[in-house]
């Protein structure tokens, strides 16, 4: 079953991308579901599962982000020694989470509206959480503007999950929390097509990488004396 499993993705990316790209990300699902030991590898276009947002035609399919460039991103993002809860908006089956905890965070919160997706990532992290008996894991199954922003979220993740008339409200929401619990904020922005919100709110890009024309991502952050305007 993991042959088909890594196969069908193998193909998946051969087909809609390249070979080159097809042969990195593969081998990287391959050595990071079995260094975080979860299940996460796979495509879903959403017609399937379980929605109830209004928000569903703003919303991109299930493809988890590449094990290569979440490891890298976090990397960078723990040089800078942040504080607080990670958010992960589309966490899907719970990959950018289980990385999280691995890095250390303690508090880890993923939103996903997919009912299905978000059983994948609870059952995922359950099987983890023998592994970081201090963290705290919580899979939210609610539109990503319904979220509400609590004083310690300081770290932000997305993998391309959403387009703008979703983005726009989410960023806004953020702002708001800012401006009522002042902190410094830190984005991890995966394939970061709608970064001009961020950037138009007042965030400063840190970092930009890109890999093989794919595999890229913005790190960027929000000093709470940083003028903000959305």
């Amino acid at each position: 079953m993991k042959f088909l499993k890594y196969w069908n993705y193998f193909i998946f990316v051969f087909t809609n991308w390249s070979l080159p790209l097809a042969l990195f990300t593969t081998y990287h699902e391959i050595r990071g579901e079995k260094k975080y030991k979860i299940n996460s590898t796979g495509f879903n276009d959403l017609k399937k599962l379980t929605i109830s947002s209004l928000h569903k035609e703003n919303a991109f399919i299930y493809q988890p982000v590449n094990y290569f460039i979440i490891e890298k991103a976090f990397r960078y993002l723990q040089s800078l020694k942040p504080r607080g809860n990670v958010v992960d908006f589309g966490c899907g089956k719970g990959r950018i989470m289980a990385v999280a905890a691995h890095f250390g965070f303690q508090k880890i919160k993923g939103i996903e509206f997919a009912e299905e997706l978000c059983n994948d990532a609870e059952e995922n992290l359950k099987k983890i959480q023998p592994d970081y008996p201090d963290t705290n894991f919580e899979v939210f199954n609610i539109d990503a503007i319904n979220y509400k922003f609590e004083p310690g979220d300081s770290i932000f993740t997305f993998f391309n999950p959403f387009d703008q008339g979703v983005m726009l409200p989410v960023v806004r929401n953020m702002l708001d929390s800012v401006k009522s619990n002042p902190r410094e904020i830190f984005i991890l922005y995966f394939n970061p097509t709608e970064k001009e919100i961020f950037q138009s709110a007042g965030f400063s890009v840190l970092w930009n990488y890109r890999k093989m024309d794919y595999l890229d991502f913005s790190i960027l952050a929000l000093n709470p004396t940083d003028k903000t305007d959305l």
